[in-house]
């Protein structure tokens, strides 16, 4: 088995950390996507397709382990329905308690083994599409995802002091006015603080930010250079959306991003 440049590997670690039970009798596949609505049909003829593709070179264990193996991998499958992406891999190691189906962001040979997990494709695609930070901001809070390969990851939530809405034209109270800008930057000012951390912890090449106009505009100009250069643009988001359904939400927008 190649073994993958070390480099990125803890990036897989770090957000995959079900990987690291893994023993040296996992399952490790590699298949194409359903680019329509999900049909468990074609999983069936698709994961029998790479099994018997591969069949040749599987010891009678390495079998016994694609058979108890393979049915779990579909049975998750029919859980995440995946749409819209070109492929994805799975580690299954039943006696570990691992299950992981990961999205990739390109098609990529088909492959199996059993053997420790197969992770030389995952790290090629990591070199291509390195892992991106994306934070939501609105005046009050915020919502930070790593974006690994082609998967979506909550990472921290922050809620900072309450911000009234402040009418423009009209009568203003500019005491009032100047205490809720204050809020507006000191809970900016803590978004920045949790935004530094976790590029330090990660390393990540690309910021993607998200929100209102204003408050995007307050987190930018708050920002360190360190961290304004590695804006790579602004998504669309609301944090009136549940976690799950703004990472969907962002995930498709990134999906029509070009690589670097």
């Amino acid at each position: 088995m190649t073994r993958p440049h070390p480099t990125e590997i803890p990036y897989l670690l770090a957000f995959f950390p079900s990987l690291r039970t893994a023993s040296d009798r996992t399952l490790s596949i590699y298949f194409k996507i359903r680019s329509e609505a999900y049909d468990g049909k074609f999983y069936d003829m698709e994961l029998k397709r790479v099994v018997e593709q591969h069949m040749h070179k599987l010891s009678e264990e390495d079998r016994r382990v694609v058979d108890r193996e393979i049915p779990r991998v579909k049975a998750q499958l029919a859980v995440v329905r995946p749409v819209a992406c070109p492929s994805m891999a799975a580690f299954a190691d039943e006696p570990k308690g691992l299950l992981r189906l990961i999205r990739l962001p390109e098609e990529t040979e088909d492959r199996l083994e059993v053997d420790p997990p197969l992770l030389a494709p995952l790290e090629l695609m990591l070199r291509k599409y390195p892992p991106s930070l994306i934070v939501v901001v609105d005046k009050e809070q915020a919502q930070t995802f790593a974006s690994i390969l082609d998967e979506m990851i909550p990472q921290h939530h922050i809620d900072g002091a309450t911000v009234k809405h402040i009418r423009s034209g009209g009568n203003k109270n500019p005491s009032l006015q100047r205490k809720e800008e204050n809020r507006v930057k000191s809970n900016m000012a803590a978004v920045v603080r949790l935004v530094d951390r976790e590029v330090s912890a990660v390393s990540y090449k690309r910021l993607y930010v998200a929100g209102p106009d204003e408050a995007v505009a307050e987190l930018e100009r708050l920002l360190p250079p360190s961290l304004k250069k590695i804006i790579a643009g602004r998504l669309s988001a609301s944090l009136d959306l549940g976690v799950g359904e703004l990472g969907v939400h962002l995930r498709a927008q990134l999906a029509t991003s070009p690589a670097d």
